[in-house]
This record gives C-alpha cells, structure tokens and sequence, in this order.
C-alpha cells in the first residue's frame, strides 16, 4: 500500500510547478479547492481534478502527481478527523487567505448552487449552508471592501480579519459533515 505523507519536499515541487504554469491557481488556491473538493457530495476521481489543476499538463510528471495526491490526502486526513484549519492563518498576507477562499468557491460553487436550491432541503439546513459557505469564502472579498466596512462600523480591520479566520476556522471543522447532512436531505444523493 502506497502512503501519501505530505511533507516540504511536495510543498516546494507543487509551489515550482504551479508558479510555471501560465493560468494556474497558487498552492494556497490548491489547498482551497482541494477542501473544497474533499467535501464534496460528489465522487470525483483524481484524474479529474489532477486535469483541472495542471490545466490539462498531459507532461505532468510523476512526482508533482505523487506530491498533488500526498497534499489531498493530507488535508482529507485532517477534515475527517475533524482537525482542519486553514493553511493561511492570521499573520498569512492578505492575498494568501484570499488565493484559499477562491480556491474553495471554485470547487465547492457546483455542489452548493445544487444544493441550496434542492427543494427538498430544510430551510434551516439551507440557512447553515449559506452560513458556512459565506464565512469559508470571506477572503475572496477585496481587502479594500473589508477595510471599508471596518472604517464605517468602527472596527479595528486586523481584530475583525482575525475574528473572522477564526470563524472561518470552526466552520471549516464540520463543513463535510454538514455538505454529506444536506446532500442527503436534498434527495440527490443516496449515501
């Protein structure tokens, strides 16, 4: 059996490869949409989003394929066991919390629309979702909009960013179990 330890040695292959594809996302948009990804209600095999990633590289060479699975299991590791937190973290730059949010909103945007929208799921359900989502996707805000916002409510902008990392954070924790609670309620999923 194969073990896929993410370890610095995939971060440098998978940071030099991706900043060599014109077009690519960065690897804390990876990280993104790979928990994106990972909640999903839908089964989509790795030939699928290693596509996707390497924007359809068919030279994608086995160790940055080897180190793109290592990073997926890792952070699948972590949402199952509920131990997640997002890679960008309060001293993060700006930029990286936000490459982390489009990167989620890229690959949790299919399934979301779909189940928002399935009748059959309880308000209050919906209402969780839109939440969670909401605060996973905050960083995808212009810093400006942010800034903005915190000069006009009179909040100190680093306190509110902090505080809303940190939700981000706890809603990061049961995103998957809630996406499996409401793919289930919407009678589009069977298990």
């Amino acid at each position: 059996m194969m073990t896929f330890n993410y370890d610095a040695q995939h971060q440098t292959a998978l940071t030099n490869y991706l900043e060599q594809r014109p077009g690519a996302l960065s690897l804390r948009a990876v990280e993104g949409y790979l928990f994106g990804l990972i909640c999903s209600p839908d089964g989509i095999e790795p030939e699928q989003w290693l596509s996707e990633l390497s924007l359809n590289d068919e030279a994608l060479e086995e160790h940055i394929v080897f180190a793109f699975l290592a990073l997926h299991h890792h952070i699948s590791e972590q949402v199952f066991s509920d131990q997640f937190a997002l890679p960008a973290q309060a001293q993060s730059s700006w930029s990286e919390k936000q490459q982390w949010s489009q990167g989620f909103l890229l690959a949790s945007q299919p399934y979301y629309e779909r189940l928002v929208t399935a009748s059959e799921v309880p308000q209050a359900l919906v209402e969780a979702l839109q939440m969670a989502t909401e605060q996973l996707a905050f960083f995808s805000l212009q810093e400006q909009q942010v800034a903005q916002f915190c000069e006009q409510s009179g909040q100190e902008m680093s306190a509110f960013c902090d505080q809303q990392l940190s939700l981000a954070n706890d809603f990061a924790q049961g995103y998957a179990a809630l996406i499996e609670q409401v793919a289930l309620a919407s009678g589009l999923y069977n298990e």
